[in-house]
């Protein structure tokens, strides 16, 4: 059963589908941080308090279920549907993506480069090698890249956070 799940979750990411956010759970919130300013979308941004895309990440056990606000430059936009967008980390090399419901926010290919403070669910995927193959083998032919699926001997987790909005700015 959870390896269905996680097929179907698999497959969703890559064909840029997605079912509803369940349950949010109990937001993290705090009082002294500034409203997020900026050209909205969906819901825009409630959560008081941004924290660090690392610190998600690397405590996703603490946040899983949880609305998050996290900030961060937008590194990639999704090109086909606009139904997602990754955003840098605070820690150099990492990003995380904001996935949306297909059709119910679509984020522009202007948004690259810009800044984005971001609001959602917190998520924990974990891919069995035979999946993270096939994800990094879709990821590739997407953008033109070779992919030996015989290079990849670890299966794949990460972190993303289910889309409730956003609000983008040029500059942080």
């Amino acid at each position: 059963m959870k390896n269905a799940f996680l097929l179907l979750l698999i497959l969703s990411l890559v064909a840029c589908g997605e079912s509803a956010p369940k349950d949010s759970g109990p937001a993290v919130k705090s009082d002294n941080a500034k409203p997020a300013e900026g050209t909205v979308y969906g819901d825009g941004v409630t959560t008081a308090k941004s924290i660090p895309v690392s610190e998600l990440t690397a405590k996703i056990d603490d946040y899983e279920g949880k609305t998050v606000r996290v900030e961060g430059m937008v590194t990639d936009v999704c090109a086909k549907r606009g139904c997602w967008f990754k955003m840098a980390s605070d820690k150099e090399f990492q990003t995380l993506m904001f996935k949306v419901v297909d059709g119910v926010i679509v984020f522009p290919m202007s948004m690259k480069g810009k800044y984005a403070v971001a609001e959602g669910i917190a998520r924990k995927v974990e891919l069995s090698l035979k999946q993270t193959r096939k994800y990094l083998a879709h990821l590739a032919e997407e953008s033109g890249e070779k992919f030996d699926p015989a290079s990849v001997t670890e299966p794949m987790m990460f972190v993303k956070l289910e889309g409730k909005g956003a609000v983008v700015r040029a500059q942080p």
